[in-house]
């Protein structure tokens, strides 16, 4: 557990410290030394002096034999010779492994045999060899961490089980243990707060006052809305250039401040060590990210600001996501109104006020806390809302959603991410250590309280008992209890409500006999936090989950592998879409899986949470959200007003046969854009068949063209691969007005691969030479009643523009279906409306048991 940037001899020191205190807890008689390497043996024989008896060596059978030798003869020491037993299965990665690791040019068992290398180089002191080194010891070609993302900075890491990394963290945190906080309306000109204030306790210790908070008041929540007009008009005068190093400031404040941060996340929100800090390092990646992103639209496509937005944000990422969210909107140059979970409104003021530290402007940015029906539903409903960016519950997400139709303009911004069931799925191949430890951590970390939790785990039969034996013995390791003490591996779920919702669902599991493993959390006559014991409940598959479950409950089922695609389905069936992780060590199933899963985030042979901004561009789609990816490419240019690149002049008003919403549903389930969407040459084929079209449309197939739809690779750490890649929303049904607008809308769809249904007087000769050149396309001579939109399926994004009035009759409509939330498209020209982000993370470095590994011709660069 010791990191080989701290020096060789503290290294084995830590290391002997630790032995010595095992021996002496177990009463053990010695300390087993398992090496091969003569530094460390010889640095073991001066610790220990004179006593041979305290320690014994141990060596791999077939490996160091002659220097134990030469170490028992000359020194007197005892040496274990021990062997790896097993199936082939479990054997193979192993040996693979030693093979790698022992066959390096650099390892001191491979020089040791080498005769050409002089004893004197091999026995070199490593600590003079490093001190004399200087900065020449670091390999230019190798991105140290802070520099992975370079130009941007990295945020600053911590590693839990290094003590000389964590520990002055540790030391830092204790000034903060028994301090309180408070939270209050943080308006323009920063007034006294009106009202009563309401005590925030830790959910690890309910006695535990962490502070209080004064939450929005109706008459607050007014002059805060007054005041952000005025702080949008002032914020969006500022030079980008400006703003992003307002940004970049209040990240250094943050990291700066990481020891109160961190003990803040871990007493309001429960939140481990290692949890609060990878908060904190969220974060500060989003300030950094966002103001690059800023910077580099700012360059490239010149766009303004919408206005005022409103931020959302929830407890689970009380944070990073509050960070996340307002620093892309001001990035961007918006006013941000935000509004933090009302179960963590003490660090979301702390937050804002290093915000204010860092030289940003009250009514810039403007903190009003409370609950979602006081403070949430008012500022949603504020008439001149350019946006809400909120992160919930899809119920809450579509009343927003119904809200900003009825009172905001036509095209005020919805941003949502709104959970999922997400899945896993592990075969028979796939290495069952790695698998149980990445299920652990995607089921349990944070005590399940993520949005990209694992819900639902599928085992291929054959592989099923050996991983659920391995699993829950695995489980039996993990600590519950005080998230501020570094061992603690399960924090308590966020309060009462949760912890009785959770237990309620695992009882009612538990009486059906399903409950095949479940912890034992704190006894509450010693503890009174809200803890909830992780717990495995059998299943036949997703369709037995009802709702998602936020808190440490893993469902599992077996599949045979000839119905994998079936299983595939079943997950896309649920309708939600945020995270899938597969283990397998077949590269044609990850293909295979890849290919069929609709979900935001794959993860294949890692954990699937904990996505790293700029890396893992993180967000769902269907009932999992609106998109763009927080932390992706996209996700700033949602914030800005694309200036039309056409303009439209008078617009017809809607005329012929109203369709009715069943033709329009039979039109969309008779297309299939599959194959469309696969072709290469979609422009080529559009364009050759609206030969001689109007200048409206040689605009759309133009920008069309123009829009970069390529795969993106994402850096990382080396042993990861990451990449963003743009796929159809679905079928966009195009509202015109008119059959050159109504074309031009299908011309941009089609153009990114999507299926389209087409509505406008006299469109179906227009489109016909579409049809008749293969594209998913059906036209109807005629419009749609608005209200009819309530009642369509399937519908990814409903396209049409026109006067506001129009425009809001379709956006409310839209609004009133339930399921996932349709998109309104009103801009003339933007093929990126039609489009969403999937990403795709591998381990690449997770093909144990692979020949290929060990191929010499084949280590160039490695």
């Amino acid at each position: 557990g010791v990191d080989a940037t701290v020096g060789a001899v503290a290294r084995v020191q830590y290391l002997v410290q630790r032995f010595t205190h095992a021996v002496q807890a177990l009463k053990l008689k010695t300390v087993a030394v398992v090496t091969h390497n003569a530094h460390t043996c010889m640095a073991v024989l001066a610790l220990a002096g004179d006593d041979r008896d305290s320690f014994e060596f141990q060596r791999l059978h077939g490996m160091g034999e002659s220097l134990h030798e030469i170490l028992h003869t000359s020194y007197g020491t005892h040496c274990r010779i021990y062997a790896p037993v097993g199936a082939h299965r479990d054997l193979l990665a192993y040996l693979v492994r030693r093979l790698l690791e022992n066959g390096a040019n650099s390892s001191f068992v491979n020089q040791i045999v080498d005769e050409e290398i002089p004893p004197e180089a091999i026995t070199r002191d490593p600590v003079t060899e490093v001190a004399q080194s200087g900065d020449a010891i670091a390999n230019p070609t190798i991105r140290q961490p802070l520099q992975i993302f370079a130009p941007r900075k990295n945020s600053k890491g911590y590693r839990v089980n290094e003590p000389a990394s964590i520990t002055p963290l540790l030391e830092a945190r204790k000034a903060f243990k028994d301090a309180t906080w408070t939270a209050k309306p943080m308006l323009a000109g920063n007034p006294s707060p009106q009202g009563e204030p309401r005590e925030i306790r830790s959910p690890a210790d309910p006695k535990r006052i962490v502070g209080q908070v004064w939450e929005a008041t109706p008459d607050e929540i007014n002059t805060a809305l007054a005041a952000a007009e005025a702080g949008f008009e002032n914020w969006r005068k500022v030079e980008t250039k400006a703003r992003t190093a307002i940004l970049r400031r209040i990240s250094d404040l943050y990291e700066e401040h990481i020891a109160e941060l961190t003990a803040l996340a871990t007493l309001e929100a429960g939140k481990t060590v290692q949890d609060a800090v990878a908060e904190v390092r969220e974060a500060v990646d989003f300030l950094r990210y966002y103001a690059d992103e800023a910077e580099r639209l700012d360059y490239e496509s010149p766009a303004e600001p919408f206005g005022v937005f409103v931020c959302i944000s929830p407890w689970n990422f009380p944070l990073a996501i509050f960070t996340g969210q307002i620093a892309a909107a001001l990035a961007a140059g918006n006013a941000v109104l935000a509004k933090p979970a009302e179960q963590t409104p003490l660090i979301a003021a702390r937050a804002v006020e290093l915000m204010r530290a860092g030289g940003l402007p009250e009514d810039a940015l403007q903190l009003l806390p409370g609950d979602g029906p006081s403070v949430g539903g008012p500022l949603t409903a504020y008439p001149n809302l350019a946006g809400v960016c909120f992160t919930g519950s899809l119920e809450v997400a579509q009343l927003i959603n119904r809200t900003l139709a009825a009172n905001a303009r036509p095209d005020a911004v919805l941003i949502a991410e709104t959970g999922g069931l997400n899945a896993m799925l592990v075969d028979s191949t796939a290495l069952t250590e790695q698998a149980v430890r990445d299920i652990l951590i995607s089921a349990f970390q944070s005590a399940g309280q993520r949005c990209s939790s694992l819900r639902m785990l599928y085992v291929q039969e054959e592989a099923r008992e050996r991983l659920l034996t391995m699993l829950y013995g695995a489980m039996e390791a993990l600590s519950i209890g005080d998230p501020w003490q570094l061992e603690t591996d399960i924090s308590p779920v966020i309060d009462a409500e949760a912890q009785a919702n959770i237990n309620d669902y695992i009882a009612q599991h538990a009486a059906r006999g399903r409950v095949a493993k479940q912890l034992t959390a704190p006894d509450t006559g010693t503890s009174t936090g809200t803890y909830a014991a992780p717990t495995v409940i059998e299943v036949d598959g997703i369709a037995d989950l009802e709702r998602e479950v936020f808190g440490p409950v893993l469902h599992v089922a077996s599949f045979q592998a000839r119905d994998i695609d079936q299983v595939v389905d079943d997950i896309n069936a649920t309708g939600y879409g945020l995270t899938f992780g597969l283990h397998t060590r077949i590269d044609d199933r990850v293909q295979q899986i890849v290919e069929r899963i609709r979900v935001g985030n794959v993860y294949v042979n890692r954990n699937q949470i904990g996505a790293i901004v700029g890396s893992q561009p993180f967000g769902g789609e269907g009932l999992s959200g609106t998109g763009p990816k927080a932390g992706g490419p996209h996700y700033v240019q949602r914030f800005r007003r694309r200036a039309e690149t056409f303009e439209l002049g008078e617009l017809p008003e809607p005329t012929g046969r109203v369709i009715p919403a069943e033709e329009i549903n039979a039109a969309i389930h008779s297309l299939d854009a599959r194959n469309w969407a696969a072709r290469p040459d979609k422009v080529a084929v559009l364009r050759k068949a609206l030969a001689g079209g109007g200048p409206l449309i040689r605009k759309a197939l133009a920008e069309t063209a123009a829009f970069d739809t390529t795969p993106q690779t994402l850096p990382g750490p080396t042993g990861e691969s990451n990449r963003l890649t743009l796929h159809p929303r679905g079928v966009v049904l195009c509202l015109g007005p008119g059959v050159e607008v109504a074309i031009a809308q299908a011309v941009q769809a089609l153009g990114v691969g999507c299926g389209v249904v087409v509505l406008a007087a006299d469109v179906t000769a227009k489109a016909q030479p579409l049809i008749d050149a293969g594209t998913p396309v059906a036209a109807f001579d005629g419009c749609i009643d608005p209200q009819s939109l309530a009642n369509l399926d399937a519908v990814g994004v409903v396209s049409a523009v026109g006067n506001s009035a129009w425009q809001s009759r379709h956006r409310s409509s839209l609004a009133a279906q339930d399921g996932p939330i349709a998109q309104l498209q009103n801009h003339v020209i933007a093929p990126q409306s039609y489009v969403l982000e999937r990403h795709l993370c591998i381990d690449t470095t997770a093909a144990g048991g692979n020949v290929g590994l060990i191929d010499l011709s084949n280590t160039k660069g490695r």
